[in-house]
């Protein structure tokens, strides 16, 4: 019976051309979005890989010098695209992809996709994720608003409940009809084609095969929500102008006011310094240069270390010297930049968490957090890198600490040294911790799936020939 019903409601779906056709439009713009965004990453890793190689090239054969200023010759780290960046590039257009790696400073990103965007990214050519939250309810709303329209202008739902049909069955099957369209044409499509370009390029695993997964279940149960509110709107309205004004309105509420108001927000309630600010603390506490009288607390720390009384014993002073300052840095960055990365990730799960206010921003922050193309995501990379970094400038510390030179001597090394520093690799993180932020999202969007059906079976309850 129902899957009868269900098959006659998609039937007349597709007969509307207003309805379906739109459907259509926005299916055939996400795929194009899939399409752009994919490629670019794509051609974009390539050149970050013959950058690296390059870099790498260079790092080893740079020649023989002090090895502390090998250390502030160093590298380039470059940050590879997440696995599912064109179902949902999330924060990557707008963060940096690449990092130096050099002494005594933990530096800003590089290199914002946004910045060289074309014209038609520019004015806001959105991912597959952003076109399903933000137009998906007007297109669901429509669908659902056709399909009770048309029920109410030929009089077939009075003949069906006449004809001792329940009203539950035909309600559900019209719920169905719209969200097995609306996901079947918006979801799955670009779901199969971004595992089958990710099998092509050879990135499909175990974790990108559970992260696409999860990122269908959140976006096929935000259509099934909003196909639920939407049949019910529309059978709850007392005329169809009412229910069309009626879904337009929540369209606009759900998917334009309330995200902007959640993102005022969390800038509200956990506001965050400027990035100069964090800049200006870490250069006062950790100089690159010191003064005079942090000289000689430095001399003071370095003959405590060493156990000697005079500085001639120790073996290398000024690269012990400048080890010290190095270490010290290392506090400074993990107290001062860690704290203000543990803020922004605390904006973002308080974000993630108003999605009990809007099933749009429970679907946005899901998304992103399992595509694995939020903050969290990126600050693993930044960590990452500088790991790779404090264990790079170390080593070339302990080198020039290991062998004697005094006054304007210099040791020097060549390449048996910088070929012993493993080349930088970056293996993406599965899903799990940091996807935290994903787990409200989804927590909101089971409320919000729970709410709609409920409302849908009370008001389908009311229905009478």
């Amino acid at each position: 019976m129902i899957g009868s019903l269900v098959r006659l409601e998609l039937t007349i779906l597709r007969r509307d051309r207003r309805a379906w056709w739109s459907l259509v439009a926005l299916a055939v713009l996400v795929l194009l979005s899939f399409a752009a965004i994919a490629s670019d990453n794509a051609r974009t890793d390539g050149d970050k890989r013959a950058v690296a190689a390059a870099e790498r090239a260079r790092w080893v054969g740079q020649g023989e010098k002090d090895p502390h200023s090998a250390a502030h010759y160093s590298i380039f780290a470059f940050k590879p695209s997440p696995a599912l960046a064109g179902l949902d590039p999330g924060s990557e257009p707008f963060v940096g992809q690449t990092v130096w790696l050099e002494a005594h400073h933990q530096n800003d990103m590089l290199y914002r996709p946004q910045q060289n965007a074309s014209l038609l990214q520019r004015i806001g050519f959105a991912g597959p994720t952003a076109l399903i939250t933000g137009f998906g309810p007007l297109i669901v709303f429509l669908l659902a608003f056709t399909l009770v329209a048309q029920d109410r202008e030929r009089g077939t739902m009075r003949m069906a409940l006449g004809a001792a049909v329940h009203p539950r069955t035909i309600v559900g099957a019209k719920a169905l009809a719209v969200w097995s369209a609306s996901a079947g044409m918006l979801v799955l499509p670009v779901a199969i084609i971004s595992l089958l370009w990710l099998g092509v390029g050879g990135r499909l695993d175990g974790d990108v095969l559970l992260r696409t997964l999860c990122w269908i279940i959140a976006m096929a149960g935000y259509l099934a929500l909003l196909a639920a509110i939407g049949i019910a709107v529309s059978l709850r309205m007392g005329n169809a102008r009412l229910a069309l004004a009626g879904l337009f309105g929540l369209w606009i509420l759900f998917a334009l006011a309330l995200p902007r108001v959640a993102s005022g927000m969390a800038d509200a309630l956990r506001p965050l310094p400027s990035s100069q600010a964090i800049r200006q603390q870490m250069a006062e506490e950790a100089p690159a240069f010191w003064s005079d009288e942090q000289n000689v607390r430095n001399r003071a720390a370095l003959l405590e270390r060493y156990g000697v009384s005079r500085v001639e014993d120790i073996p290398n002073p000024r690269m012990a010297e400048l080890d010290l300052m190095e270490r010290h840095s290392h506090e400074v960055f993990d107290r001062v930049l860690g704290g203000f990365y543990a803020k922004v990730a605390s904006q973002d799960r308080l974000f993630a968490a108003l999605g009990f206010l809007s099933p749009t921003i429970a679907a946005q922050a899901s998304s992103a957090s399992v595509a694995g193309s939020d903050f969290s995501h990126h600050r693993h990379f930044i960590d990452t890198a500088e790991r790779y970094r404090r264990n790079l400038v170390n080593a070339m510390n302990s080198d020039g600490m290991a062998h004697r030179a005094h006054g304007t001597e210099r040791h020097t090394n060549d390449e048996r040294l910088w070929s012993r520093i493993p080349e930088f690799a970056y293996p993406a993180p599965p899903l799990g911790r940091l996807s935290s932020t994903a787990l409200p999202a989804f927590a909101a969007l089971l409320l919000w799936l729970g709410l709609a059906g409920l409302v849908l079976t009370v008001v389908s309850g009311r229905l009478r020939p």
